[in-house]
């Protein structure tokens, strides 16, 4: 991987500012490919609407970062800061963010496939409407984050922390809350398929409205939820 001197990306980022603000008359997209930008101080870069390919951000500040309707493919976040960055609308494919930090992040509108979030922390994230398939969120922090009319397929929530979370309406298949904490979370008008919470712990879990089958509760710990009056779960 190529290492950018700070003037070569101050060229890029001034190049990439141009083509937005012209309609792409003036300047030049950002498409960066196969560069080492770890460990750098990229607080508010602007790389809305960039083709980011085999970037690594490992161990990089990218605070308040704009990414808005972003391609990134193959990227490495590992322990990044990007605590109220932009990533809304965005298309993220088989990219790494294991224990980054991506608090207050707006996930909203965008597409992520075959990533790994591994241990990433979500505290106040916001994904509604995101379509989010074959992805790893195993012992992610979730406290306080929005899904609300997201479509999660064959996601993996284990081991992960849900905390006065927002899942309304959400569409949930073939996802895996296998040991998962469970608290005072919003999954009204959900729908699920093959849902799996085997030895998760739920408590004041509301599941009105949605199409939740008892049997997928059979191996919960679960106490105080809320369901519809005609659903029997022993």
């Amino acid at each position: 991987m190529k290492k950018l001197l700070p003037d070569e990306l101050e060229r890029i980022l001034r190049d990439h500012r141009q083509w937005l603000n012209s309609n792409g008359n003036l300047g030049q997209r950002a498409d960066l490919r196969c560069l080492d930008l770890s460990n750098r101080n990229l607080y508010g870069v602007g790389l809305e609407m960039a083709v980011l390919r085999d970037i690594d951000f490992s161990h990089a500040n990218l605070r308040t970062a704009n990414l808005k309707q972003a391609e990134l493919h193959t990227c490495k976040f590992h322990q990044a800061h990007m605590q109220w960055s932009i990533l809304k609308e965005a298309r993220i494919h088989n990219s790494e963010l294991t224990q980054s930090n991506l608090q207050f992040c707006d996930f909203s509108d965008s597409t992520l496939s075959d990533n790994n979030f591994k241990g990433a922390f979500f505290h106040n994230a916001y994904l509604t409407n995101t379509v989010i398939c074959r992805t790893n969120l195993t012992d992610a922090n979730l406290r306080f984050s929005a899904w609300t009319s997201s479509e999660l397929y064959q996601v993996s929530f284990t081991a992960s922390v849900i905390q006065q979370a927002d899942f309304s309406y959400a569409s949930l298949r073939d996802t895996s809350f296998r040991n998962t904490e469970i608290f005072n979370s919003d999954f009204t008008g959900s729908s699920f398929s093959n849902t799996d919470f085997k030895a998760a712990r739920l408590e004041n879990v509301n599941f009105c409205g949605s199409d939740l089958l008892p049997n997928y509760l059979q191996s919960a710990n679960w106490r105080e939820c809320i369901f519809d009056q005609n659903l029997e779960v022993d």
